[in-house]
């Protein structure tokens, strides 16, 4: 053998080696990993309580996140009697996700779908790739009506309050049975922090009432799943009278027909990270605002059986004029599902002295029906409502980017007498308009009717000046007023389509 040939035999040698030792190296990087190369990071889980009656956990989906098992919970059943399930934890970093349906299906959705994520199916098992926080929901079969699972991912919590501070009211890990019916709801007062703890399950309602600086907030789980009939109103969280306080990252689960939470009469709140899955039919919105201003939602989740978030007037008095004003409401980063009534709702009960400077902007409205037992018999109803009772003026809201999967109906503006067949009834005595809407960026991929109703009252009672920018309906741009989806009424002025 040439000395040439015995060079170029050690080069091809080495060559293999490199190749076999780069590759040795890739599969060991590649070990912490999710399927595109990218680096995985932890999670945190939080394991149910072990004494959490059975009822109140979920076998109909097994989730896996990291590697970790991820305890699910039964919400209770949705307007079509199918099982709705959730769970939660903690995530730094991507994380691979697998979920597994204990029951046969066909197909399957991730949503929203904004937030871009494409699944994967090996058997049973669905695997993705969750590359931050966020909240997503798996619908089977297309089936928006049937066994639904929604996730949570949050951030990991850093600022955890001392249990031994005399301010805070600390439920840590376990079942809290704070009673059933007759019971009175647990009290918050100014300054106090109410905190319940990753895998802590509080059964009852909380109320903050005349009151400053409260917060509410934890990874834990406010579950109630009774009425009431005291001196209290019949909610499982409420914010009554309340001022420059906080409500974040906490799951209400409320399986009753009944409203899940809501404010009153109250000012400079924020919403943040808030989870509510209340699916039981209906009356079970999912956070209330009422004859309140300076107020902030951001980042929420709402699945209900009924307005996911409605906006109104209630503060008893004869006549608008009288009545508390509603304003300065901004409402971002959401993800609204409502399996009765309006995803995105102000009204019905309209007794305020004004409604002005309401935002509504990137929000995701994965789910909108009419009525289980009234379908297409309410047409009223929609995924992006405004629906006025009483003679007051609604000015300056606009909605902004706002994304529809699938819904019956889009947009609804309205004034009208009655509400659900008489169950509320208005009064036009007072003068009453609205002006200034605007509605830019609206996609709809929805395969309802799409119909966008603006409905005046009275030739001195009209709507005015409403703006259509960009809107979008499976993939077509609305041009003109003479779009087959417009519904409009001789009682109007000044709409324009952009």
């Amino acid at each position: 053998m040439s000395v040439k040939t015995g060079l170029h035999k050690l080069h091809s040698a080495t060559r293999l080696w490199l190749t076999v030792a780069a590759a040795a190296l890739l599969l060991a990087a590649m070990a912490g990993c999710g399927g595109d190369g990218n680096k995985l990071g932890k999670v945190t889980v939080y394991p149910a309580p072990g004494d959490l009656p059975v009822h109140y956990r979920s076998a109909e989906f097994k989730v896996q996140a990291g590697g970790s098992e991820i305890d699910l919970y039964n919400a209770g059943n949705n307007s079509w009697n199918a099982p709705v399930s959730y769970g939660y934890f903690d995530m730094s970093g991507p994380v691979d996700v697998t979920i597994t349906p204990s029951f046969a299906y066909e197909s399957f959705e991730l949503v929203p779908k904004s937030l871009g994520i494409q699944g994967k199916r090996t058997g049973d098992a669905i695997t993705f790739l969750l590359r931050e926080p966020a909240n997503v929901s798996l619908v089977l079969d297309g089936n928006y009506q049937g066994k639904v699972l929604h996730l949570f991912a949050e951030q990991p919590e850093t600022d955890i309050p001392n249990p031994n501070d005399p301010n805070v009211i600390y439920f840590g890990p376990g079942f809290h049975d704070l009673g059933d019916y007759g019971a009175p709801p647990k009290m918050i007062g100014s300054n106090q922090t109410l905190y319940i703890a990753g895998g802590a399950v509080v059964r009852g309602r909380i109320r903050a009432e005349n009151a400053s600086n409260v917060t509410i907030r934890g990874r834990g789980i406010l579950l109630n799943d009774y009425r009431f009939q005291d001196e209290y109103d019949d909610i499982a969280l409420t914010l009554s009278h309340v001022t420059d306080s906080t409500v974040r990252d906490i799951i209400v689960n409320r399986d009753t027909n009944s409203w899940t939470a809501a404010m009153h009469a109250s000012s400079q709140v924020t919403v943040k990270n808030y989870k509510a899955v209340s699916p039981r039919l209906a009356s079970s919105d999912g956070f209330n605002i009422n004859s309140s201003h300076d107020i902030t939602f951001d980042g929420v989740f709402i699945r209900s059986a009924d307005d996911a978030v409605a906006i109104k007037g209630l503060s008893g008095e004869a006549e608008p004029a009288q009545a508390l004003p509603v304003y300065n409401i901004t409402y971002q980063n959401a993800q609204l599902w409502s399996d009765a009534n309006n995803a995105i709702g102000i009204g019905a009960e309209t007794m305020a002295a004004y409604f002005r400077h309401i935002v509504f902007r990137n929000i995701d409205v994965l789910y909108n029906f009419d009525d289980r037992y009234h379908p297409d018999v309410l047409p009223d109803r929609s995924a992006i409502n405004i629906f006025a009772l009483h003679g007051t003026e609604f000015r300056d809201i606009t909605f902004d980017n706002i994304r529809v999967e699938k819904a019956k109906r889009l947009i609804n503006i309205h004034m009208d007498t009655s509400f659900y067949f008489g169950a509320i009834l208005g009064n036009w005595a007072w003068p009453g308009s609205m002006s200034g809407i605007v509605y830019r960026n609206i996609t709809s991929y929805s395969d309802g009717t799409n119909e966008i109703k603006v409905q005046g009252w009275s030739k001195d009672r009209i709507i005015s000046d409403v703006t259509f920018d960009n809107i979008v309906i499976n993939g077509k741009k609305v041009k003109n007023l003479q779009d087959p989806h417009f519904n409009v009424n001789e009682y109007t002025r000044d709409l324009k389509v952009k």
